[in-house]
């Protein structure tokens, strides 16, 4: 009876034992898959938790999203953890452990020492709000706003130093023009106290919003993907109603494709547009002849787009220029002035002495300038 007593407590101390070498094992070999610091480390990847996920169908879309690497030991390690699942939204960040994923979807996830002021806490991340149409100072301008270290120089100096090498869709961008037009608009939350990598994720967000289908467009149109963006950035801030995006992108095709200036106010804004007004500006005949390689009202840029984008445009008016308006195409508009009505309509031309009865139809209305 003593034998077999005996023999149980070995068959139990190794069960034991084998269960501690085996979660021992799993920790090891989380920290040897998941937790080497990735490039992208910090960036925040939105997750959410539906009521019926199970540790295969959450692993297998941490993987997908590049948060981990092994299916096994998240399946593993969950099945060990203590706690309820939380259904919901969470923000998961890139180079996160194993151990910290599963603390944070169970909302085990460590509280803030004591003795750490909540303020402290709280200033960890920061949501950088980027809407359509924005230039790049005015990003840098709401990122110091909304407390990023080093304010607006630390952005603009993240978005000068960074690796354009390690991003395919820069290749055709010239090294003495900025990134404007690829710091793709969205809402981001951001570590408060790296710019280069607030930087990284609006670039990312570019690569995976403008698709491949997007690009292999564009080069059936004959045109550069730099040359897409910086045309979209003209519709973006010449465009008041989304319905006109594609009809003025028709316009500046067809004046290319005429070899004749653009005549676009924007890209004279862009050029003159400094800290506290960026575009609220009365252009005059004499700023629409600045000497600015930005300026496409100058003779020798008939035929010629700006350096680059003057904003970063939305996906729309991306779109607008990859699949223009059918009708302003065949009837070749090349004109369009602004109504001045509320909405922010144009009226559109084929020739300028239609362009001048429009603008002579609208001289007690208000109408305030176009392309």
């Amino acid at each position: 009876m003593v034998r077999v007593l005996v023999q149980s407590l070995k068959i139990l101390t190794i069960a034991v034992v084998a269960l501690l070498v085996a979660a021992g094992g799993v920790r090891l070999l989380d920290y040897a898959l998941d937790r080497s610091t990735a490039a992208d480390a910090g960036r925040p990847v939105p997750f959410a938790v539906a009521q019926d996920d199970t540790g295969e169908t959450m692993a297998a879309r941490l993987r997908d999203e590049g948060l981990i690497r092994s299916e096994f030991v998240f399946e593993t390690q969950f099945r060990l953890a203590t706690g309820e699942l939380v259904v919901g939204d969470h923000t998961l960040r890139k180079g996160m452990t194993v151990e910290q994923i599963i603390a944070e979807i169970t909302g085990n996830a460590p509280a803030a020492p004591a003795d750490q002021p909540a303020a402290a806490a709280a200033a960890e991340t920061l949501e950088l709000r980027v809407p359509e149409g924005w230039r790049i100072e005015q990003i840098a301008e709401e990122a110091e706003a909304q407390g990023l270290e080093g304010g607006f120089d630390a952005f603009m100096n993240a978005t000068r130093s960074v690796d354009r090498g390690q991003y395919a869709f820069l290749a055709d961008v010239p090294a003495d023009v900025p990134l404007e037009g690829y710091l793709f608009p969205a809402t981001y939350d951001v570590a408060a106290n790296d710019p280069a990598a607030t930087v990284r994720r609006m670039l990312e967000e570019f690569d995976a919003r403008v698709t491949p289908d997007m690009r292999a467009r564009v080069q059936e149109m004959g045109l550069t993907l730099h040359q897409l963006i910086t045309l979209a950035s003209l519709v973006e801030r010449e465009a008041k109603l989304d319905r006109e995006r594609t009809i003025i992108a028709a316009v500046y095709l067809n004046r290319l494709q005429a070899n004749i200036k653009l005549d676009a106010d924007p890209t004279v804004l862009y050029a003159v547009g400094q800290r506290g007004n960026w575009w609220d500006i009365e252009l005059s005949g004499d700023l629409r002849q600045i000497d600015s390689p930005y300026n496409t009202y100058r003779d020798e840029m008939a035929g010629r787009l700006p350096p680059g984008p003057i904003c970063n445009p939305s996906i729309d008016s991306i779109a607008a220029v990859l699949q223009p308006d059918d009708e302003a195409t065949q009837l070749f508009f090349l004109y369009f002035v602004a109504t001045g009505d509320e909405e922010g309509s144009h009226l559109f031309a084929s020739t300028l002495e239609e362009q001048n009865a429009n603008i002579q139809q609208l001289e007690n209305g208000g109408g305030e300038g176009g392309g």
